[in-house]
């Protein structure tokens, strides 16, 4: 029993500093990052006050705020099986959780991180420190997607901005591009500074849009990330593309991508998954 008891405190401690580290980073990252655009970037590359200027930050703060916004939302939004009523559903298809030691709907999984059942559980995010689920995962898709249209967007800008500091030197910097990291600590300076960030960049853009796209796509088809192994054409949750949208980002899916402040609900509750009439609209 003390052994068990060790084990949780230890399973607990590890993802509380895990899931600090990482939301460190992002709280870190994006506020660093935006003021090396804003401050920096922006006001070498377009006249400072000029309408220019403002239409830009205006941009960046529409960013900022779906970025953030998304992000607060998927943190905050409980998805997992937790305080919610189970009971007075048909539970034929359910299946016993172990660890839970409780029946739990279908597409539910147990996330081993977070320690509890998820409700469509996708996959655990380490960015939001916790599990991408039925009712975050709208959340998930446009934190990714405005990552990546913001990381595309400061693209353009900072290579003009990098293009003012960099000098040949016989092709030494491009070993700055290929290893930014090590050109920091070995010859620090404004230009070693810049490419590293630029470096940044780009693998967050990649990143954030490989995530993003492959995501997409599984929404499109009506399938999660554990379902991809098994997924067949006449998979039995996928209801065509624009159902599937629903599914995800609600009655007014059209609208959901301007802010994550608009109401958009959801035509389930995450319990129940009726495969019987595919045409049915919500």
């Amino acid at each position: 029993m003390l052994m068990k008891l060790e084990n949780i405190k230890n399973k607990e401690l590890k993802r509380f500093l895990e899931h600090a580290f990482y939301i460190a980073i992002t709280l870190i990252l994006i506020p660093a990052f935006l003021y090396f655009e804003i401050c920096i970037v922006l006001p070498t590359v377009v006249e400072q006050w000029s309408l220019a200027f403002f239409c830009h930050l205006g941009c960046a703060s529409f960013l900022l705020l779906n970025i953030m916004g998304n992000m607060i939302y998927g943190m905050f939004t409980n998805t997992t099986i937790k305080g919610r009523n189970l009971e007075g559903f048909n539970k034929d298809e359910w299946t016993l959780c172990s660890v839970c030691e409780c029946l739990r709907p279908p597409r539910a999984w147990h996330c081993n991180t977070c320690d509890i059942c998820i409700l469509k559980r996708d996959h655990h995010c380490t960015f939001f420190a916790c599990c991408v689920g039925y009712f975050n995962h709208r959340y998930f898709m446009l934190f990714t997607f405005y990552i990546f249209v913001a990381m595309v967007y400061s693209f353009y800008f900072n290579v003009k901005f990098v293009s003012v500091f960099i000098t040949w030197n016989h092709g030494l910097i491009l070993v700055k591009f290929i290893c930014p990291l090590a050109s920091i600590v070995i010859d620090f300076g404004d230009e070693s500074l810049y490419v590293f960030l630029v470096v940044i960049n780009v693998l967050v853009g990649l990143f954030t849009g490989f995530l993003f796209i492959y995501h997409f796509n599984n929404i499109l088809k009506g399938r999660l990330v554990p379902e991809t192994k098994n997924y067949t054409k006449d998979f039995i949750h996928n209801k065509g593309w624009k159902l599937n949208m629903i599914e995800v980002f609600g009655s007014r899916w059209y609208l959901t991508w301007i802010s994550p402040f608009i109401i958009s609900k959801l035509p389930g509750n995450g319990i129940e998954w009726p495969v019987d009439d595919k045409c049915k609209l919500y």
